[in-house]
């Protein structure tokens, strides 16, 4: 998906596809409406994500998700670096434009004279330590964890992941929240993932934890079809709910 797939106009025809997708992989893998609620976390560190246009597309997968699943169709959106920062609520109408506003960055300029204010998320790029070093996955799970209330409602986290690190200690923070009633659904496919690694190891050596997934789906995620992406995500979160993981 390039930048100019982004665009309201685009972003929206995508959206109103993808419902179908999603009705047909939530009927075959039996996960219910208005069951869960959603939140969705994307990497703000590198700028590469933000200006191809690949977080502007598990954007568009997630509003849909969140449409389907939360009570409220509200989805809950953060942007990690060093740490997490919520961002406004991402809803399904207002999906498209919220895409251009908080999910999309223009390429880098050449020279700084060419620069343009730019959208929202431009505007707040220092602020969130956008296209800075310094990321940590454990810092935002630690804080996406604290922000989710504690009300018996089971929530799907869509942890989006591109080449990334962590200073902290993950599979320490993920144990920490192997009880709760949260499903960490980490996605994403991409070389130099030191994130990724860790959750092959946390799979195969730590069978205890029941509510951690990686979800890979093919070589570029965004060019994984929206049914197989929605299959991929909902049958491990699915298996989880029906173990009673959503019980807590």
């Amino acid at each position: 998906m390039g930048l100019e797939d982004a665009s309201p106009l685009k972003s929206g025809v995508r959206i109103r596809k993808g419902r179908f997708a999603l009705l047909l992989a939530a009927w075959r893998v039996g996960v219910s409406r208005k069951s869960a609620r959603v939140v969705l976390a994307f990497p703000g560190s590198g700028r590469y994500p933000l200006e191809s246009g690949m977080v502007a597309d598990i954007a568009r997968r997630a509003a849909v998700l969140g449409a389907y699943l939360s009570e409220t169709s509200d989805i809950d959106p953060w942007i990690y670096t060093s740490r997490a920062h919520r961002l406004p609520s991402l809803r399904q109408p207002d999906a498209a434009q919220w895409i251009e506003d908080w999910a999309v960055l223009p390429k880098k300029p050449l020279f700084t004279q060419d620069a343009v204010q730019g959208n929202p998320l431009a505007r707040h790029a220092r602020q969130y330590g956008v296209d800075s070093p310094g990321e940590d996955v454990a810092a935002a799970v630690g804080e996406i964890a604290r922000s989710i209330p504690r009300d018996g409602v089971p929530t799907l986290v869509l942890f989006y992941l591109w080449a990334a690190h962590s200073r902290g200690a993950l599979a320490d923070r993920l144990r920490e929240e192997a009880d709760g009633n949260v499903f960490w659904l980490f996605v994403g496919n991409s070389p130099g993932n030191d994130v990724q690694k860790l959750l092959e190891r946390l799979r195969i050596e730590a069978t205890d934890i029941k509510n951690v997934h990686h979800y890979k789906g093919w070589e570029k995620l965004d060019d994984t079809p929206d049914y197989l992406f929605y299959r991929g995500v909902l049958k491990p979160f699915s298996r989880w709910l029906r173990r009673g993981g959503g019980e807590r």
